[in-house]
């Protein structure tokens, strides 16, 4: 596999605002785009390597970045101890149910997801990463997870804290722009997602 130049975070990513280009005449005004601080660029910087280092992860995986996204989010939904179907799962992806079918499909044929009926409600299926699946994925998700814990080895208790806040808000932010999507939907009388 031919070795990739590191990223190098340029331009919008060290703290400055992003790049508006010019909006062609029929185009409506967009909001002024916060220029934000040293803080909110590295959060945009932290976003930005997060979806590099998926597509990096997906290619060492020789595996379409939506299947490792589908395999992730499985993952993530038993470790929460609340199992996702194909239909949660499509829309996690933002897919359409047939697409997610089809995502599924491939997933349990390649031997990464198991697929069974759910425990209360047989007309449903709950979806399970297999122990192959998993040491696929985690495997070459590990190193990069424990880079991560290791990030805040150096910090005291108080700065922990802080770190923990500003991250527990950012969630919220993001849960905040999500339920006025929900909510969007509702007033429109239009299915989630629609569009």
């Amino acid at each position: 596999m031919a070795q990739q130049p590191p990223f190098e975070a340029t331009g919008p990513l060290d703290g400055t605002a992003p790049h508006r280009p010019a909006d062609p005449p029929d185009v409506p005004d967009v909001p002024d785009v916060p220029e934000g601080d040293a803080l909110s660029g590295a959060l945009r910087q932290v976003l930005t390597l997060t979806q590099l280092s998926r597509a990096a992860l997906a290619e060492r995986l020789r595996m379409p970045r939506s299947h490792v996204e589908a395999v992730e989010h499985v993952i993530m939904a038993q470790g929460a101890g609340a199992p996702i179907g194909p239909v949660e799962l499509s829309r996690r992806l933002g897919v359409t149910s047939a697409a997610g079918t089809q995502s599924v499909n491939r997933l349990v044929t390649d031997g990464h997801l198991t697929r069974a009926p759910h425990p209360e409600d047989g007309r449903r299926q709950v979806l399970d990463v297999t122990d192959s699946g998993f040491r696929h994925v985690m495997g070459e998700l590990a190193p990069l997870l424990g880079l991560l814990v290791h990030a805040a080895d150096d910090l005291d208790d108080q700065e922990r804290a802080a770190a923990q806040r500003y991250l527990e808000r950012v969630a919220a932010a993001y849960r905040r722009y999500l339920a006025a999507d929900t909510d969007t939907d509702a007033d429109t009388g239009a299915a989630p997602g629609a569009g």
